[in-house]
């Protein structure tokens, strides 16, 4: 193989990673997030320093007070060399919680910049910074109430579709 098709599915495994974390993000799934990050890594998300697993419990126990959240990720930049690689990924969050009088969303805008590395054949980050940019709040006239999807449990669709899939 050579060595662009490797560099190629190294971005591949990583970009895979990053969409990994936005679902365990969506669907309230610890194990999910903790499988992105290195069993050492280090997170910055400004008020908050921990590891990893510690940045995505105290993600979880936001999360759970919301509605409904929705994590897009764009503009993934990534550099890869040997078994290391840096990425840049523009991340867009949608977060809609319940409110006084009526449902209100907080609209996220950051930047993940991670540090991974390969260990075991499984790309993970290792260091992470996460720079907020661009943050606000809406307050809709009208409310859409959320339709076919769970949160905080394996009955999302996207669960059975995977696990059918898995077993082909």
């Amino acid at each position: 193989m050579t060595e662009e098709v490797k560099e190629l599915l190294a971005k591949e495994a990583i970009r895979d990673q990053i969409y990994t974390y936005c679902r365990a993000l969506d669907r309230i799934d610890n194990e999910l997030g903790y499988s992105v990050f290195a069993e050492d890594s280090k997170v910055d998300y400004g008020e908050f320093k921990g590891s990893g697993r510690e940045f995505f419990d105290d993600m979880m126990n936001q999360h759970r007070n919301m509605i409904s959240t929705h994590h897009m990720m764009t503009n993934i930049l990534i550099k890869v060399k040997g078994d290391k690689a840096v990425s840049e990924s523009y991340m867009y969050a949608a977060c809609k919680f319940p409110g006084k009088d009526k449902p209100f969303t907080v609209e996220a805008r950051c930047r993940d910049i991670d540090r991974w590395e390969c260990r075991d054949g499984k790309w993970l980050i290792v260091e992470r910074v996460v720079c907020g940019d661009n943050t606000f709040i809406i307050v809709p006239n009208r409310d859409q109430p959320n339709y076919n999807g769970e949160r905080d449990n394996r009955e999302d669709p996207c669960y059975k579709f995977f696990d059918e899939f898995d077993k082909l």
